[in-house]
């Protein structure tokens, strides 16, 4: 990674940097670079692969029917209601 390179990335990205910033971006990606590489020299030889970080399931749940219709319930608690609408104050002009 060079200088040139990072420029090109701000130009590409529509990002204007000076030169202090630029400089600390090149030193950041050298950083990342040299962290990823690092991952590729590690010994995973005796690791099965992980497909999900979490090795539990999701629980299930059993699906239900319910023939229960709360809309009377829940206009009877609202402050105002107009048949089968809730009535609130008018927002937007």
């Amino acid at each position: 990674m060079d200088d040139q390179t990072v420029r090109t990335i701000c130009y590409l990205s529509r990002l204007r940097l000076d030169d202090e910033k630029s400089k600390k971006i090149l030193s950041d990606l050298d950083t990342i670079i040299g962290m990823i590489d690092s991952l590729s020299s590690t010994n995973t030889e005796n690791i099965s692969p992980l497909y999900n970080p979490l090795e539990e399931t999701a629980r299930k749940f059993n699906d239900r029917i319910k023939s229960d219709n709360n809309k009377e319930l829940f206009l009877e608690s609202a402050p105002e209601s107009d048949e089968n609408f809730f009535l609130v104050p008018k927002v937007v002009d």
